[in-house]
Parts: C-alpha cells; sequence; structure tokens
C-alpha cells in the first residue's frame, strides 16, 4: 500500500514537472526587441467593412503603436499589406508584419504555420509616415478579436 502511494506521488509530481516544461517551451515566443512607437503608420481599409480602418488603429494603438492616420486604400484587396514608404529595404514593414503576426493553436498547442502579412516598398519619401497597413479581406486572421462600433 505504501509502495503504491509513493509511485502515485512520484507520477503526480512527474507530470506537473513535465507540464511546466512543456507549457513554457509552447507558450513563449521569441521576444521582439521592436519598439512599435518607433514606426508611425497609417491604417488604410482595403476592403470595404465599415469603419474597421478606424477599430484596427484603435486595436493596434491600445498595443503601443504610433498610429498617425486611418483612410480607404485605392481599390480592393484580398491580402493585409504591410507598406514601407521609406526604408528600401523594407525593414519597417518587417517589422510590423513581425509584430503583427499570429501563431493559429488548438487550446495552447501551436497549430500549422504562422500567419505573417505581406511586406511590400513603396518608397515616398513625401510622406512623413515610415510605413502603412492596408486591410485585406483577411483582416480577422491578425485581428480576430476586432470590434468594429458603428
Amino acid at each position: 500500500m505504501k509502495h503504491s502511494l509513493v509511485w502515485l506521488l512520484l507520477g503526480i509530481v512527474l507530470v506537473a514537472v513535465g507540464g511546466s516544461v512543456t507549457w513554457r517551451f509552447l507558450s513563449s515566443d521569441v521576444p521582439s526587441h521592436f519598439d512599435p512607437k518607433s514606426v508611425r503608420i497609417e491604417i488604410m481599409n482595403g476592403c470595404r467593412v465599415d469603419r474597421l480602418a478606424r477599430s484596427v488603429a484603435d486595436e493596434l494603438k491600445l498595443r503601443g503603436f504610433d498610429v498617425y492616420d486611418v483612410g480607404d486604400a485605392d481599390g480592393y484587396h484580398k491580402r493585409t499589406v504591410v507598406v514601407d514608404l521609406r526604408d528600401p529595404t523594407g525593414g519597417n514593414a518587417r517589422k510590423i508584419a513581425a509584430a503583427l503576426t499570429v501563431q493559429p493553436r488548438f487550446w495552447f498547442v501551436p497549430r500549422g504555420d504562422k500567419l505573417i502579412p505581406e511586406v511590400t516598398v513603396q518608397l515616398d519619401s513625401s510622406r512623413y509616415l515610415e510605413a502603412g497597413i492596408v486591410l485585406g479581406e483577411d483582416y480577422f486572421r491578425f485581428f480576430p478579436g476586432i470590434v468594429i462600433l458603428r
């Protein structure tokens, strides 16, 4: 009787330690050293959902981004795109895209590939912004909890 109790307690401790280690490895992503306030951005609605750009801008401001402007994009966009307006290498846009990256999960276990917005460079030195986000039809992948206020 005493041996079975000892084995039971040892099993519980091992499961708890294994679960703790697994939790730490699965739940922690590589920390990003990107300061969202370091890049001025604009949010452009490219999928014709009323007030979407304003709602996403509010969400990004809560996350610490420096959102300067919102508006409508030219034309309709299927994919969400981060546009770099200043850096010819696309460095600003890649940092923003990495910050917006989403890892699909089943409960707490990562499932599938990470969802990353597309990145493009369209240099425009006449603007005071470093980057823009054009929200496409797939905006809900990157902003799943967005509430569009009327």
